[in-house]
């Protein structure tokens, strides 16, 4: 049983950690759309997706809780 509870316990901290970098993300490019829009707005042209600066750092965002680096605990 808490196995089970442990597996539940990380999917749903991964889940929420994803979802937290979503929003982090879309934030973060919101606010760097405000000084750079215009960059922006050509490397997103350059990727081929139309999207506003606010989508692209949500989209970094997402992908971005999927590769976190594992924490090291040295004794």
């Amino acid at each position: 049983m808490k196995t089970i509870l442990m597996f539940l316990g990380v999917g749903a901290l991964m889940f929420v950690l994803c979802l937290l970098g979503t929003v982090l993300g879309a934030v973060v490019g919101w606010t760097v759309g405000l000084v750079f829009d215009g960059t922006m707005r050509l490397l997103a042209q350059a990727l081929g997706i139309d999207a506003a600066p606010y989508q692209l750092g949500a989209m970094l965002g997402f992908i971005s809780g999927f590769f976190r680096a594992p924490l090291e605990v040295k004794k």
